[in-house]
């Protein structure tokens, strides 16, 4: 009977070193929720362009003769078109004196369109260059400066060809016929006059109609209906020598010579030789 009531008087105290002993861990808690994504940082500023590569030296003309060509308009007061410039080898000729002008040198010596001439030339076996020059070339004046190049070659025996129209006629043309360059040295340079010729192509009327230049059209005429018509009146037909144009001068006076139908005066006459062409081998 005495060891139970010890064993119960016990009991609370086995009671309390119970709970002082340390139990199992819990289970971790669920993850907490993710947070907000921040905000995209600032672009960063573009770099310095780099700077620009050095030029390449210009090439050379490697096995290429250079020339120059300048035309001088010595007319008083003739306008001349925009020129053809031919360097070629003999066989080729843009017109040769006595025979029929071709459609070519019509449109160029009736209209002051050197384009067809070009083309022509263009198309010919002896062709080595050609060009145009830089517009018109006003009376008394020189034109600009022409560069051409030809194979080194081929200048033994080298020709030049150069047609252009003086505006204020219905057909008229001043240049040089496949004339000889042959063998030019660097630094040489030559120097033609050249007259002015007739295409025979149009018949000499000097009306406001059938011509395009600034004197046609001060007259109420002129511009480019005036020029190339396909039709040819002028009986001759032949390329030629030209006469000079007769102007409205004494047209009324029967023992002097004039043309009642000209828009021209004086001042559109001209003395040959009515051009000067200078071609100057550079290279």
């Amino acid at each position: 009977m005495k060891m139970n009531k010890i064993s119960l008087a016990l009991l609370p105290l086995i009671a309390v070193l119970a709970t002082g002993c340390g139990g199992d861990d819990g289970d971790n808690g669920a993850a907490g929720i993710a947070g907000v994504d921040g905000t995209n940082g600032v672009d960063g500023s573009n770099g310095i362009d780099g700077s620009n590569g050095i030029d390449g030296s210009n090439g050379t003309n490697g096995n290429l003769a250079v020339f120059t060509v300048q035309l001088t308009n010595l007319t008083y007061s003739q306008p001349f078109s925009p020129a053809a410039i031919v360097l070629h080898e003999p066989g080729y000729n843009a017109f040769i004196d006595g025979e029929p002008a071709s459609v070519a040198l019509e449109q160029l010596a009736e209209g002051g369109n050197p384009a067809e001439l070009m083309a022509e030339a263009l198309a010919a076996t002896q062709y080595l260059d050609a060009v145009t020059t830089d517009g018109a070339t006003p009376p008394r004046s020189k034109g600009s400066v022409s560069t051409l190049l030809v194979p080194l070659l081929d200048i033994d025996n080298l020709r030049i060809s150069f047609t252009t129209m003086l505006v204020d006629t219905n057909d008229a043309f001043t240049g040089l016929n496949a004339t000889d360059i042959s063998n030019m040295a660097v630094g040489q340079t030559m120097s033609f006059m050249a007259p002015t010729w007739d295409s025979g192509t149009e018949a000499n009327t000097e009306t406001a109609s059938t011509m395009p230049g600034p004197a046609a059209g001060a007259a109420g005429g002129g511009g480019a209906s005036a020029g190339f018509d396909a039709a040819r009146d002028d009986l001759f037909d032949l390329v030629h020598f030209h006469r000079g144009v007769l102007t409205n001068a004494n047209a009324d006076d029967a023992s002097k010579e004039g043309l009642s139908t000209s828009v021209l005066t004086e001042a559109d006459r001209w003395d040959n030789p009515t051009s000067r062409i200078v071609i100057t081998r550079t290279r």
